[in-house]
């Protein structure tokens, strides 16, 4: 299973923050994710499947269990007109981007997300008003001792930001897209969302993207921007100046740092608009949030 002991975190996430997996493996296929689900259930140990680390927080004191980073599982196939499957490994923008090449219309609204089909699929990633799981046709799901079943989207909870799918391991992943559309409007499409949020989100500091859900009928990042947050700063970590919804990492932040600096924005927008923002990063462990 080729598994490994005390890797440092803060190398395998965008954040650059956290301590020591006790374990960590690298499955090359998708039979050694298998065996790797049912070893670290055997041992009793919590799991956590790691993509691009995008929208994860790693502990400074670590992770006292098994990490799974699903970076090589990349396999992609065509399996017919407009049907793409992916394993969970594969990064959204790489399949932006192939879609958009084949002209199958569906995906060019997700450009600039840096994280794995997996992980979007999971906690069903957003843009633009639109939800990933809009496209999902069929997931391939994993637990321990089971043969990875193949299940029909519509059987799960979609909704903002969850996918119903909890515990349970993505290890592929069908989408049914449109074909038929002109490839080249498709890219122009994909290229002016991303120069927008490139203009309008901090991408050169180390960050895990929107920190809050967005509240029913409002924006996090105008209510913390509202609530004279943007800028303030915690230790390492700050409310970035660019976008109120995004806490960076000025390059010494601990987890510590934006863990109480998360707080402190729940509290404030709290007491001035009775509003109570919901963490969208995820905090594996004792913490909370788990994948």
């Amino acid at each position: 299973m080729n598994l490994q002991e005390s890797i440092r975190l803060s190398r395998c996430c965008r954040y650059r923050i956290g301590g020591d997996a006790r374990y960590f493996a690298v499955p090359n296929t998708l039979d050694e994710l298998k065996e790797l689900i049912s070893w670290g259930e055997a041992e009793g140990l919590p799991r956590f499947l790691l993509g691009h680390g995008s929208n994860v927080l790693f502990a400074d004191e670590g992770f006292e269990g098994l990490v799974i980073h699903t970076k090589k599982l990349k396999a992609v196939r065509e399996m017919e007109e407009g049907l793409l499957e992916a394993e969970a490994g594969v990064p959204l923008e790489s399949l932006v981007q192939r879609a958009n090449d084949l002209g199958w219309q569906g995906l060019e609204s997700f450009p600039g997300i840096p994280g794995t089909i997996g992980g979007a699929v999971w906690g069903n990633a957003g843009a633009c008003g639109e939800e990933i799981g809009d496209r999902v046709f069929q997931v391939q799901l994993m637990e321990a001792g089971g043969r990875g079943e193949w299940i029909d989207a519509s059987s799960l909870s979609w909704s903002y930001r969850c996918s119903g799918i909890e515990d349970r391991v993505v290890a592929a992943v069908r989408l049914r897209l449109s074909p038929g559309s002109d490839p080249q409007q498709l890219k122009i499409r994909s290229r002016q969302l991303k120069e927008q949020k490139m203009s309008t989100q901090p991408y050169s500091p180390p960050s895990c993207g929107c920190i809050f859900r967005n509240p029913d009928g409002a924006s996090a990042g105008e209510l913390i921007e509202k609530s004279g947050l943007k800028g303030v700063a915690v230790g390492g970590a700050r409310v970035s100046r660019e976008h109120a919804n995004f806490i960076v990492n000025e390059g010494k932040a601990s987890s510590e740092d934006i863990e109480k600096l998360i707080e402190q924005v729940q509290r404030a927008v709290h007491e001035q608009f009775q509003v109570d923002l919901v963490r969208e990063v995820i905090m594996p462990g004792q913490r909370g949030g788990s994948r």
